[in-house]
């Protein structure tokens, strides 16, 4: 039987046994660092935010499973259906409103996206505005990204439920 790898990312299922990171994370002036809550190794972004660690550098293993998943809400697929039905029609921005609401959030840059060179073509960062909307389902919230003129896609994703209970928090 196939050992079951610890995340999606994860290209092995072989963990890290040589404790790299957890070296790495106790000392203090290392980018990389351990948060309990989620079972994660991060690398920590001097500008903010981080990088989530999926393989040790030193051995190549798989760095711990995460608890990530325990924080969101399962969309069923009947649920997945019926936000389907809802936005299966909609074309634009202006029919996605009328038809939807308003939407909770409105971020002009909400995704960006990296393209690389490609023969004579630069590389390319492309932002695009993305809505999302809260109230539309009690366990997914659905966001519209407009890709302007190749037009308007939606995507749900689980609501955040907060932090299990019983977890140890980085201290």
């Amino acid at each position: 039987m196939a050992r079951r790898k610890p995340n999606p990312s994860s290209v092995t299922a072989v963990e890290c046994k040589c404790r790299f990171l957890e070296r790495a994370a106790a000392e203090p002036k290392q980018a990389i660092v351990f948060d309990e809550d989620l079972n994660e190794y991060h690398i920590e972004n001097p500008g903010g935010g981080y990088w989530l660690i999926h393989h040790c550098p030193s051995c190549g293993g798989a760095a711990p499973a995460s608890r990530r998943h325990e924080r969101f809400a399962t969309v069923t697929t009947a649920e997945a259906e019926r936000l389907e039905g809802l936005t299966s029609d909609l074309k634009t921005v202006e029919e996605a409103l009328a038809a939807l609401g308003k939407a909770q959030y409105d971020y002009a840059h909400g995704l960006r996206i990296h393209n690389p060179a490609r023969g004579k073509k630069p590389p390319e960062v492309a932002s695009y505005r993305t809505l999302r909307f809260t109230r539309l389902s009690d366990v997914a919230d659905v966001t519209l990204t407009d890709f302007r003129e190749k037009g308007i896609r939606f995507s749900s994703q689980g609501k955040y439920l907060g932090k299990p209970k019983g977890r140890p928090t980085k201290r």
